[in-house]
C-alpha cells in the first residue's frame, strides 16, 4: 500500500515525530510510506533523525514557483501561518495520483490541505487530530484575547473543527482528545482511539544510578506553562537542577524565559538548553532523575518516550497520556496547575530510597512497554483496510 504521511512543517517536536516514525514503520511493516512536507522552513527539525532511518521524503514547497512560496504567521498565533490557507488552493496539482492510496495527517492546519486534496485527487485520508483548534483556543489562547474576542475566536474554531471532521474518513486521536471533541460533534461516526507508539531500549540499558539533575522536555511555545514552573521551582526547600530542552518558538521566547529566571534568582538553577539531537536527547533521558512536564497535554509523547527510556515523568493526571499508566502512578499525579502537589511530588521524587526509586523506573518502564510503533501503526492499517 502506498501511504503518505503528510506533515505542514518539520519543526522539532510534537507530531512531526509522530510522523517519522510512522514513515519508519509502515516501511518495516511492508507498506510503501513516505513523509510528505508541505512547507520547507529554515533549520528544519529531526534530520538527523530522517537520515538515520533512511526516510523516504517529499517536501512539496519545492515544487512551487517562487511566488507561490510566499508565507508568514499570522500574529498572536504560534504556529498558524499563510501557507495553511493559502496552500488548499493549488498544492493538489503537484501532487502525482497515482502515488498514493491513502493519506494519514497530521496536524490541525495541515487538513485544509488533506481536505482539497481529496476532493481533486480523490485520495482519502486518516486525520490524526492531536489538539482540535478548539481545544488549542481554549487551553493556549484563552488569556491572550478579551472575552468578547476569545468567544469569537471559539465560534469560528467550531465551524472549523467541524469541517475538518466531516471531510475526514476517520478520526484518530487519543481517548480525552475524542470525548473532547464528541462534546462538540457527537455525530460524527468514525472516531478511533489510537495511542501514540514509542521506541523502547532494552531493559539492560537503563541506568538506576541516576545523575542529579531533572529535564522538562517540549516544544515550547506560549502555552507551556513555563511561568508554573519557575514557580514550583521557587518553592522547592532543595532544589534539584533542571534543564530545559526543546526548540522555542518563536525564537524571541527564549530571551523572555532567560529573563524569567534570572528574575525569580533561578539562574544557578535552571538551564535553557534549547535543541538537542535525537541521540542527545535520549542521554538525557538516560541520565535525568525525572522529567518535569508543567501542562497539560492532549497526550504527551515525551513522557511515554521518556518512560521507555527509563525516566520517570511528573506531567499532569488529565494528559492523555496518563490512562497508559496503572493506578499506582496516576495516584501519585498533580492536577493541572497544582503548585502545591507539584511541589510534594517532586521533593518525594528527590527522597525516594535507592531500591524503591529503581522500582518506580521499572513500572514507568513497563507502562511504555506495550505501546510500541509497530502495534501502532498496524492499528492503522486495519483501519485503513475497513
Amino acid at each position: 500500500m502506498k501511504i503518505g504521511i503528510l506533515v505542514d512543517e518539520l519543526i522539532l517536536g510534537g507530531f512531526q515525530k509522530v510522523a517519522i516514525m510512522e514513515t519508519k514503520y509502515l516501511n518495516e511493516i511492508g507498506h510503501d510510506a513516505v513523509l510528505v512536507v508541505l512547507h520547507r522552513i529554515k533549520n528544519e527539525g529531526y534530520q538527523d533523525l530522517i537520515k538515520k532511518n533512511n526516510i523516504k521524503m517529499i517536501r512539496l514547497s519545492d515544487r512551487l514557483p517562487f511566488f507561490l512560496k510566499i508565507n508568514f504567521r499570522f500574529p498572536f498565533f504560534s504556529f498558524f501561518s499563510f501557507f495553511h490557507i493559502f496552500y488548499p488552493l493549488f498544492i493538489w496539482k503537484y501532487i502525482k495520483k497515482e502515488n498514493f492510496d491513502f493519506f494519514i495527517v497530521h496536524g490541525t492546519y495541515t487538513t485544509f490541505s488533506s481536505i482539497a486534496i481529496k476532493r481533486k485527487l480523490k485520495i482519502p485520508f486518516i486525520n490524526f487530530i492531536h489538539d482540535s483548534i478548539t481545544y488549542i483556543i481554549e487551553n493556549k489562547y484563552q488569556r491572550k484575547f478579551s472575552k468578547s474576542i476569545f468567544i469569537f475566536l471559539i465560534f469560528i474554531a467550531k465551524k472549523v473543527d467541524n469541517r475538518i471532521i466531516k471531510n475526514s474518513d476517520y478520526v484518530i486521536a487519543y481517548p480525552n482528545m475524542i470525548l473532547e471533541m464528541k462534546k462538540v460533534f457527537p455525530d460524527y461516526a468514525n472516531y478511533q482511539s489510537i495511542f501514540n507508539g514509542c521506541e523502547i531500549i532494552p531493559e539492560n540499558k537503563i541506568s538506576f544510578n541516576k545523575l542529579n539533575f531533572a529535564i522538562s522536555v517540549t516544544k515550547w511555545d506560549k502555552g507551556k506553562n513555563f511561568n508554573f514552573l519557575l514557580d514550583v521551582w521557587n518553592g522547592l526547600k532543595v532544589k534539584i537542577p533542571l534543564k530545559i530542552i526543546g526548540s522555542f518558538h518563536p525564537i524571541t521566547l527564549k530571551n523572555e524565559m532567560e529573563e524569567l529566571i534570572n528574575r525569580k534568582e533561578l539562574g544557578e538553577t535552571i538551564e535553557l538548553v534549547g535543541e538537542v539531537t535525537e541521540e542527545e536527547l535520549y542521554k538525557y533521558y538516560h541520565d535525568a532523575k525525572f522529567l518535569v512536564h508543567s501542562c497539560r497535554e492532549a497526550f504527551g509523547m515525551t513522557i511515554l518516550e521518556a518512560s521507555a527510556n527509563g525516566c520517570p515523568a511528573i506531567f499532569t493526571k488529565n494528559s492523555g497520556v496518563a490512562e497508559l499508566y496503572p493506578k499506582s502512578i496516576r495516584e501519585l499525579l498533580p492536577s493541572e496547575n497544582g503548585l502545591s502537589e507539584y511541589i510534594k511530588i517532586i521533593t518525594e521524587f528527590m527522597q525516594l530510597e535507592q531500591s524503591v526509586y529503581g522500582n518506580l523506573i521499572r513500572e514507568y518502564y513497563a507502562s511504555a512497554k506495550d505501546n510500541s510503533w509497530v502495534k501502532h501503526c498496524k492499528q492503522i492499517i486495519k483501519l485503513i483496510k475497513k
